[in-house]
């Protein structure tokens, strides 16, 4: 489809030059300064108020090796005039190859979706990228050339570097190299050896290919972020693998004051900064700890918050994080009781509604309510239902490869499926990976299918289908359904709670 020309494009007219102008020639002038009284809105007011002219677009074709034909290339932006992430999509053709032009384009982050695959992206207006990969080695084989292929293939290379090729002497990647006997000294040595080896890696990479000022400013607060979001991580990650909460020194959340946390608003929704202030929630709640309904408990949060990030609308979203959390993984009513509190504080409007949606849509996941239907493909390829399974008690857990609580989970889980062999209890199991591949992979790494085990992928992860039904935004999460398919725990205990699992599922079978 053609797009309609801007000022100047594809026009033999200059930005001034009036339609009747072109067709009188003779009678130019007259009729230039009779059109531009009559646009004034468009043209003289535009040039008194010395307005900016809109960006250059941005183009982008790619080539995708042994992808899936057929399917939908999406690329979020930040948008000039509608604002952060807008999406942008182009059919990949049987070929491989697609190609769009991308209007308004802001400097700044971006992201490409494809087939449950994603990799994120650089824009500056005017760029002209193309893109080749192989798609089953997604992140591995990404490359750019053209305007802005030096942006775009920093952010490939780091990513796959530190995040998803295999650990090296100058990578560390801290979900392998951490683990339950990490001491948290340690965990601090281990983050700080990988900031400083992406901050060498940044250097080196912009000494030698000319980076965005812009991006260079951005990728290094990345790596602080992540680093951050390690050391916050750390004490959860601590409690799930070693079932003890770790000793950590006074001083330990220190770090959080080199971190520009009272600055972070105009970044607040990209996803380093997401993911930083969702791993926040466990500065505020400890490793085994909940929410406490009790008056003034939600205050003294916000107190702690405010403390460290200001009174700012990073701090609205981090509560907003952390209470989303409680409601899925807690008790509803908790959230219900520090939802006054956290509309009085928070100036964002939209995160006071959803967090009423959430607690509403909690409500109905309270046991007695009837366990949400779902239909999944299991490892099979055949289709399974959850109304397949009635007249017999349901274990649900929702995981994924990549979680590492889930994992350790995997021999309590072997226990707990032998301790119930040959009696009605089904053991469904949903991943949310992306990626299917490393679905299978896991299946088969960790031992964890069986005769008593179903195996499920939700592909379209908590977005929709069986993820956003049981609202599984934070995993692992175990549900026990009974006989009669209502839900008799939303927040089973997890196979490793040993005889109160057992316990739980011995009673829903007497039923």
């Amino acid at each position: 489809m053609k797009l309609p020309p801007s000022w100047g494009e594809a026009t033999n007219t200059r930005p001034g030059d009036s339609v009747l102008g072109t067709i009188f020639p003779r009678f130019f002038l007259p009729f230039q300064l009779l059109s531009m009284l009559l646009t004034l809105p468009a043209l003289a007011l535009a040039a008194a108020l010395r307005l900016p002219a809109p960006p250059a677009p941005v183009t982008l074709r790619g080539h995708l090796d042994h992808a899936p034909a057929g399917d939908t290339v999406y690329v979020w932006y930040d948008h000039v005039k509608a604002g952060p992430f807008r999406p942008a999509k182009a059919v990949l053709r049987p070929g491989g190859n697609f190609e769009m032009m991308l209007r308004d384009v802001k400097e700044g982050p971006a992201s490409l979706n494809y087939a449950r695959q994603r990799t994120v992206l650089y824009f500056t207006p005017g760029d002209q990228l193309a893109l080749t990969l192989d798609f089953p080695r997604f992140e591995e084989t990404v490359r750019y050339t053209g305007r802005g292929a030096a942006a775009n293939n920093y952010l490939a290379r780091s990513r796959y570097k530190f995040e998803f090729g295999p650990a090296t002497a100058d990578a560390v990647h801290l979900n392998e190299a951490r683990t339950p006997s990490t001491t948290p000294a340690q965990m601090r040595q281990l983050a700080d050896q990988a900031r400083r080896q992406q901050q060498a890696f940044l250097k080196t990479y912009a000494a030698a290919h000319p980076l965005p000022p812009a991006l260079q400013r951005q990728a290094a607060l990345d790596i602080d972020l992540d680093w951050g979001r390690a050391l916050l991580d750390y004490p959860g990650y601590h409690f799930a693998t070693a079932k003890q909460v770790a000793p950590l020194p006074a001083s330990y959340y220190n770090f959080l004051k080199e971190l520009p946390l009272q600055k972070l608003d105009n970044q607040r929704m990209r996803e380093p900064v997401v993911r930083f202030v969702s791993a926040y929630g466990g500065r505020l709640l400890g490793p085994g700890e909940k929410l406490s309904a009790a008056p003034g408990a939600a205050a003294k949060l916000y107190a702690q918050a405010t403390a460290d990030f200001g009174p700012t609308l990073t701090r609205d979203l981090a509560m907003f994080q952390l209470l989303s959390f409680e409601a899925i993984q807690g008790d509803p009513l908790t959230v219900l009781a520090a939802y006054p509190t956290f509309r009085a504080q928070t100036r964002d409007s939209t995160l006071a509604r959803n967090m009423h949606e959430l607690v509403r849509a909690q409500a109905a996941l309270q046991p007695g309510q009837p366990a949400p239907g779902f239909s999944l493909r299991d490892d099979s390829g055949k289709t399974v239902s959850l109304a397949d399974f009635k007249g017999k008690v349901v274990y649900l857990d929702f995981w994924a490869s990549w979680c590492a609580p889930c994992i350790a989970e995997a021999p309590a889980g072997a226990e707990l499926k032998q301790q119930f062999a040959g009696r009605d209890v089904v053991f469904l199991y949903i991943s949310i990976d992306r990626n299917p591949d490393d679905w299978r992979k896991a299946l088969t790494k960790h031992a964890l299918t069986g005769p008593t085990s179903v195996h499920l992928l939700d592909e379209a992860a908590y977005n929709t289908s069986a993820g956003k039904a049981y609202q599984a935004g934070g995993i692992p999460s175990y549900w026990l359904i009974g006989r009669d398919g209502r839900i008799r725990l939303a927040h089973a205990p997890q196979p490793s709670a040993g005889t109160a699992t057992i316990a739980a599922i011995e009673q829903a079978l007497a039923q």
